[in-house]
């Protein structure tokens, strides 16, 4: 079995630390991730001669020590301290710019798509046909619940109608 003492001695935290820091890093978008493991396979390569034949238990334990540097690294320069180096504040402020970008990117990719616009817009020839007839967004709201069992608000049909009408 493994032993679990040889990743303690490397990251110095306790279980509760560990898990919270392994949670961090599922949150975090794939430029992150990859960054810890390299991160990561570095320090495994400072370690892995103190500890030879355990070599699964050094890279749990390097990418654990990763992830508690990375994590130390986005708050470094919080406090108040008269002698921080403008040089190392330059590059911790570039390097968390970098990873801002890299989570607000991430961020737009999880966007789903809405699956009621698409309904609405699939319906959209039939809510023309109704608004040339003189119907309100009120009545095609209800007309498509009641004709096309879609139920919708009818402020987002016009919000959308209006959207439909700038493109065109």
């Amino acid at each position: 079995m493994y032993n679990i003492t040889i990743p303690e001695k490397i990251f110095h935290l306790p279980e509760t630390e560990v898990k919270r820091l392994l949670v961090w890093y599922a949150k975090q978008p794939l430029k992150i991730h990859i960054e810890a493991m390299k991160l990561a396979g570095d320090l495994f390569f400072q370690w892995r001669d103190k500890y030879p034949t355990e070599k699964n238990e050094v890279r749990f334990g390097t990418f654990v020590l990763a992830l508690k540097k990375m994590r130390h690294f986005d708050h470094i320069i919080t406090g108040k301290n008269p002698n921080h180096d403008l040089e190392k504040i330059r590059k911790v402020t570039e390097m968390k710019a970098d990873r801002f970008l890299a989570r607000k990117k991430a961020e737009r990719k999880r966007k789903k798509p809405s699956k009621k616009r698409d309904k609405i817009l699939m319906h959209s020839q039939e809510i023309k046909m109704l608004r040339d007839k003189g119907f309100s967004f009120r009545l095609i709201a209800e007309f498509l619940k009641v004709n096309r069992r879609f139920s919708t608000h009818w402020t987002y049909i016009e919000k959308l109608w209006k959207q439909i009408e700038k493109w065109a």
